[in-house]
């Protein structure tokens, strides 16, 4: 058994007999349930790995190298990609067993409707909106409709097969399963595909997600990407060597920046891969710091970066387990510079030269040492309480009877008023922080937004797009103005997710606080009583539109008139012009539309509040009343002294044990 699942076995373990121990005491009957339940998520306990990057970034052969073998094939258009997840095999699903999550009908149907709006097709129903793919004009295409037609394409050609499986589950074997990866005219009817498979990694507890490129046309992968950005115990970012950070790679990244403050421990991992095409050491440092100064500049401060060459890793894995072809063969020994007819080199030196052992030093420190740490401490805090309020019950039982008889007589006016003490608190003092809270970051949200716009703009109406080739330059600038528009509304989804998750921290310490208060009004009538440690809360994201609503479409639209032509417009003040008109004409809609997203945000922490205050105060009052049972049991001498004794003893021997570890 490695490392990990060792030691939070061992932990379960120590949990369960220190339950035992107190099973059954008066009053301590819901510590002892509470001990088995964490122990229970212990065994339970899964570290997910999510991976990003997008398209060419070598994504797939960076996970291939984690797996050890050729799991994942490269699939030829990610932008539409399934998620893929890697799992331990489970007693339900064994080793090469895959699970495929198809779309629903009307998640399809939207997707199709989506991407035909890209090129002005409104259809009645699939069939006809189909139908109208064959007639769209690649030669009047701007680069951003490119993966929608593809798309589009794609369905086209599986669509005979595959709409008759929308909605449905599959267990397919790992031959389909390449299929579904790496055929697009399959890949894009999936939802997400599972393979359950036993390797090193897998064997850690570990979950690796491959996620969709930054670049994906789904709507639905950029709120699914934040999920696992926020809810992943890892988060992995893999960019090629040689390439320069695409405008979907940096705003992924300005989402990465945006909340990677909120995360209690940096789980971010940087990986630049190809490392191996560096021509000295001095250009490895280079592109390095490169790479580096795009994060800061991405809000991301003191990133961990790592330079690999998954291939040669890969590689080294193969020959490790005599697994590689001939032409692998070939390939490795170009990588490892041996010529032919030389004994291939050991694998472990050549894994030494891809750089990934590097990566998973630090990596599994990190899943080792730090996260499964914070997992320990907290149960140890749970033996803790357990061992103290075991201890009060026994000096309470060794007092004189003239103690125990005044303590008996205080002790159920103590009861009521701790119990009215919570029963009378009001979250009030928190909804109002939470709403001031909320206004000052969407306050900022949009002082950030039109700081962006410029940057925005010059991505949206580029060169490359308004040129005098006798391209029908008036269709050019409504897709110029739908780019910039779509990249107005993208941003400011992502920051209201970011905002979200902000307001979730804040939420929690708020919640913690709230806590540690009840805690320490409590124990000043109850000497010795404390209340377990709060829990913090998930709040589901809320779904924010991927649109802006634009009220003054005639008035955004009239703006492009401003273009004369390609000179005036990129050499004289043409840009200036129209970028400072959309910007006035897209204020309203911007105000709109964070208005909305406030109540959204509002709604969402107002319930959850209602709800964690009620279930705060309910867990609460429960173990009040467990304590104060307990405690009466030791002033009338129903319970027996030596006995308490030896538990507690027993419990001490448990924390050292896990002190010790």
């Amino acid at each position: 058994m490695n490392q990990i699942q060792t030691t939070l076995r061992d932990t379960a373990n120590q949990l369960r007999r220190v339950s035992a121990e107190i099973a059954g005491l008066p009053g301590m009957e819901t510590q002892a349930r509470a001990l088995v339940e964490r122990a229970e998520r212990l065994e339970a306990n899964r570290f997910t790995v999510a991976l990003f990057g997008a398209f060419s970034a070598g994504k797939s052969s960076f996970a291939n190298a984690l797996l050890g073998d050729m799991v994942l094939p490269v699939s030829p258009n990610p932008t539409t990609a399934a998620i893929n997840k890697i799992l331990p095999p489970t007693e339900q699903y064994p080793h090469g067993t895959v699970r495929v999550l198809m779309k629903t009908r009307e998640a399809m149907e939207h997707d199709i409707m989506r991407s035909l709006a890209v090129f002005d097709i409104a259809a009645a129903d699939v069939s006809e909106g189909l139908a109208a793919v064959e007639r769209i004009d690649v030669s009047q295409m701007p680069p951003s409709a490119k993966p929608h037609y593809t798309f589009l394409k794609a369905v086209l050609k599986g669509w005979p097969v595959m709409a008759e499986q929308l909605g449905g589950e599959q267990l397919v074997d790992m031959k389909a399963f390449k299929g579904f990866v790496a055929k697009e005219e399959k890949a894009c009817f999936a939802d997400s595909v599972e393979l359950f498979y036993d390797c090193p990694l897998t064997a850690q507890g570990i979950t690796l997600v491959d996620t969709p490129g930054a670049d994906s046309i789904n709507a639905r992968h950029t709120g699914v990407a934040f999920d696992y950005m926020k809810n992943a115990d890892a988060v992995l970012f893999v960019t090629y060597y040689n390439h320069a950070f695409a405008q979907a790679d940096r705003e992924f990244l300005l989402q990465m920046g945006r909340v990677k403050e909120t995360f209690e421990l940096d789980k971010m991992f940087f990986i630049v891969n190809a490392a191996d095409l560096a021509g000295s050491p001095e250009e490895l440092n280079g592109v390095l710091a490169h790479v580096e100064k795009n994060l800061l500049a991405c809000g991301i401060r003191h990133p961990r970066i790592y330079p690999v060459s998954s291939q040669t890793a890969l590689l080294a894995r193969l020959h490790e387990q005599e697994k590689l072809s001939p032409s692998a063969e070939k390939v490795y020994r170009q990588r490892t510079g041996t010529l032919e007819g030389e004994p291939l080199p050991d694998a472990k030196k050549a894994l030494t030269m891809s750089g990934l052992p590097a990566f998973e030093r630090d990596f599994f420190r990190f899943t080792l040492e730090e996260l499964t740490q914070m997992v320990v401490e907290a149960a140890r805090g749970e033996i803790k309480r357990a061992h103290d309020t075991l201890g009060e019950m026994i000096a309470l039982a060794k007092q004189g009877e003239e103690v125990r008889h005044e303590r008996r007589q205080t002790l159920e006016a103590t009861r009521r008023q701790t119990l009215e003490t919570l029963a009378s608190f009001t979250p009030a003092a928190i909804e109002r922080e939470l709403a001031s809270e909320r206004e000052e970051l969407l306050y900022y949200v949009r002082q950030r937004l039109f700081f962006r716009f410029q940057e925005l703009f010059q991505y949206a109406f580029n060169p490359s797009v308004l040129v005098d080739d006798g391209r029908n330059l008036k269709q050019a600038l409504k897709g110029c103005l739908q780019e910039l528009l779509h990249s107005v509304s993208y941003d400011l989804a992502q920051e209201l997710r970011a905002t979200s998750l902000r307001l979730e921290k804040f939420f929690n310490n708020s919640g913690a606080r709230m806590v540690e208060q009840w805690s320490s009004q409590l124990a000043a009538h109850v000497a010795g009583f404390s209340l377990a440690p709060y829990a913090a809360r998930r709040i589901p994201t809320p779904a924010f539109d991927e649109e802006l609503s634009i009220a003054s479409l005639p008035q955004v639209q009239a703006a492009l008139n401003l273009f004369k032509n390609a000179k005036d417009f990129f050499e004289r003040d043409g840009k200036i012009k129209m970028r400072e008109a959309l910007e006035k004409q897209l204020q309203q809609p911007v105000g709109g539309y964070l208005q909305r997203g406030g109540e959204q945000l509002a709604r969402t922490f107002a319930s959850a509040l209602a709800q964690m205050v009620d279930e705060e105060r309910a867990r609460a009052a429960n173990q009040l009343e467990e304590y104060f049972t307990g405690l009466l049991a030791a002033l009338e001498m129903r319970v027996d002294i030596a006995d308490l004794e030896r538990r507690q003893r027993r419990i001490a021997e448990q924390l050292a044990a896990r002190q010790a570890g």
